[in-house]
């Protein structure tokens, strides 16, 4: 039996031991908001508590995964743009918490471009998939910004040395085929195998909750730690970054690009 409950940012589906997550904003290319982050949250830690939930599954609506962060979001008039910019880092440091922390095992599937922490949060989950549209972008660098997600931590890990050097400093978009031929992304799903693909995730919520829940739990054991360090020094220097003149005239830039219809990082 499937339930729905649909929160507008976020889409939040059951079938059976499958817990399904939906970034719901096309036409926002699926950016994150605030609101967004709080309802991902509350949906990770409802699946931590249910004892039917083995498998969360994560992927986006229409052609992007996400576009990650919103920076649309403007402060109002009134608000310290101090404690405003400590608030949504906040918010996006808790929700990596969840994921770190999250005891039942995590899958996405990529569906298209992914860009920000929509990339960096990828190596906090158990298994990732891909379509053949799928792009990875981490553009802090473009941005005036420092890395996010604990990237600064899993990226060499996950990547190797070298194309995280080139993921996290120079802007570099890696393809769906570069993800896993390089182990980032487990496989590539076609569009005429997504059905099979879905029916296959449903196997996996067969398997024993505790089985998956210790192997798990050993597993992470060993990067707990390094994982909370590093979320939280990387939101420290966030704090600075999105204060700063380098991020400041990159939004502007940003903002005449898309003024003049070219809106490429």
């Amino acid at each position: 039996m499937e339930s729905v409950v649909d929160k507008s940012e976020i889409i939040v589906q059951y079938s059976g031991p499958v817990q399904i997550i939906k970034f719901n904003r096309p036409h926002k290319k699926n950016a994150l908001n605030s609101e967004a982050y709080y309802i991902l949250r509350k949906a990770l830690q409802d699946a931590a508590e249910n004892d039917d939930i083995k498998i969360t599954f994560v992927t986006g609506v229409g052609d992007y995964f996400s576009s990650g962060n919103d920076f649309s979001q403007s402060p109002k008039v009134d608000e310290d743009i101090d404690i405003t910019i400590r608030n949504r880092i906040s918010s996006v440091r808790e929700f990596l918490r969840c994921l770190i922390d999250h005891p039942k095992i995590l899958i996405a599937l990529v569906n298209g471009p992914a860009i920000g922490i929509a990339v960096t949060m990828l190596p906090l989950f158990d298994l990732v998939y891909a379509l053949e549209t799928a792009t990875f972008k981490t553009p802090f660098s473009s941005l005036g910004i420092t890395a996010e997600g604990c990237s600064t931590y899993t990226f060499s890990r996950c990547l190797g040395k070298s194309l995280a050097a080139k993921m996290l400093y120079f802007n570099y978009t890696m393809s769906a085929k570069e993800a896993k031929d390089c182990g980032f992304v487990a496989d590539i799903i076609t569009n005429k195998d997504l059905p099979q693909f879905m029916d296959e995730i449903q196997t996996f919520g067969e398997l024993p909750l505790k089985a998956l829940v210790y192997t798990k739990e050993m597993s992470r054991s060993h990067d707990l730690k390094s994982l909370h360090y590093a979320n939280s020094i990387e939101a420290e220097k966030l704090v600075e970054r999105f204060q700063s003149e380098d991020f400041m005239n990159a939004m502007l830039k940003l903002r005449e690009r898309k003024i003049t219809g070219r809106s490429k990082l």
